[in-house]
This record gives structure tokens, sequence and C-alpha cells, in this order.
């Protein structure tokens, strides 16, 4: 299975300029069956007040992030999976769309919120193993992945890869991200992004690393801080 992610500088609070940064990428790139993309990609993450995510917020189904991924999804026979903010029965939700060339195959809701989700999110419930060529695939929403449950709820529904859609800026994320794909067995595929979202007090800054990691705890391929789309072979 063709596999990868796409890092880039996400723009705050400008979702047309992300998603075109995202079109474009993925119409470029080449072949890809499953390809992942950051965490709250098309809005930025640290907002200012739950107003303006309120404003950002789509629905996951008919929203115009979801319908880019599901034209683009069709027109590569492809899954794309992307971390993005979901207004759903009134609440606001940090989540994971999992589209197909048939459209949406699932959304996954981040269940352990951040204290900057916290101010913002209501957390989900359920972690979902959805099938995609033959393959069992997950998704941990970034903090999600530092706790077992998720990892024994995937893993006990079969999981052959973890997706780890991900804001991260410290390099202890990457050790967990590898203890997880050795601990458990299996193939997990993070996708960060770069750049800051605003220039404010929290000086936050989003390192890139994207990687892949196998079964045995082995990174495969992994980014750098600087945008790109890698794409590997990985035999499942």
């Amino acid at each position: 299975m063709k596999v990868g992610f796409f890092q880039f500088d996400v723009a705050f609070a400008e979702p047309e300029q992300n998603r075109d940064a995202i079109r474009q990428a993925l119409m470029m790139s080449h072949e890809f069956d499953l390809l992942l993309l950051p965490e709250l990609c098309t809005t930025g993450s640290i907002f200012f007040d739950r107003q303006q995510v309120n404003e950002l917020a789509e629905d996951l189904y008919h929203g115009a992030s979801s319908l880019l991924l599901q034209t683009l999804a069709q027109e590569k026979s492809a899954c794309i999976v992307a971390g993005l903010a979901e207004c759903h029965d009134g609440q606001l939700y940090n989540s994971t769309l999992l589209t197909g060339p048939d459209g949406v195959l699932g959304i996954h809701r981040k269940v352990h919120l951040a204290s900057t989700d916290q101010l913002r999110f209501v957390p989900g419930k359920d972690f979902c193993v959805y099938d995609v060529q033959g393959v069992k695939i997950g998704v941990l929403l970034c903090y999600d992945i530092w706790f077992e449950d998720g990892l024994e709820a995937l893993k006990q529904q079969g999981v052959q890869i973890i997706l780890n859609p991900s804001n991260f800026c410290g390099e202890d994320s990457l050790e967990v991200i590898q203890k997880a794909a050795k601990d458990y067995g299996v193939y997990v595929i993070a996708a960060n992004r770069l750049g800051m979202d605003h220039d404010c007090s929290t000086g936050v800054r989003f390192i890139g690393n994207s990687l892949i990691v196998d079964p045995h705890g082995t990174v495969l391929v992994q980014g750098d801080e600087s945008q790109q789309l890698r794409v590997i072979d990985i035999p499942v």
C-alpha cells in the first residue's frame, strides 16, 4: 500500500488559503492509496476564543473542506484523512475526516483534549476502525496517542495502521509515536504541521518532522521543518 503524509505551514484562520495549498500539493503528487494531513489543517489551532472556532468550524459532510477532500479522494482513487474543526448539532469538535473515492468514510472526534482544546471543544467518545482497500486503519488524533485506551481499543479491532494527525511542538511526541508503534505492533503515520498560528504570548512553533513508523518502532521516513509530501510503499 502506498501511504504518506503532507506537512505544510498552516495559515491561521485562512481556510481557503489552506485548502488551496492542499489542493495544489495533492494534485501534483504521485499516486497514493492513503494520505494523511495534519490536525486542524485548514484553520490553525490556537484560537482567540470559542466564537472564532464557531465561525471557522464546518459540517464535515457538506462543508467546503469536506467537499474538496471528497473530490480529491475521488480523483486520486485514494483515501485522504485530515484534521478539521467540526460543528455538529451545536457542538464544536476537534475532528478527523476520513474520505475515500465514494465519499465520507467516517469521522473521529478527539477524545483526549489538550488544555488549549478544552477551552474550545467538547470531547469525542469512540475509537473506530475503517477498512481501506482491505487494510484496517484507525485514528488517534494528536494527544489521543499518548493514552492507552485508544491504542487498546483499536488493537482489539485488528487495526493495522494508526493515523495520527497532529499539532505537536516537541520531540517527545516523536518518541511517543515510535513507542506506540512498537508496543502495539502496528504502523503509525503521523502528519504534523509547520509554522506558528499568530504572534501571541505562547510562542508556540510547530516542528513538522512528520513520520511513518513500522510495527517494530523503526522510522521508515521522517520529514524535516519544510513543506513536503512523502509517500512510501508498506507491506500490509
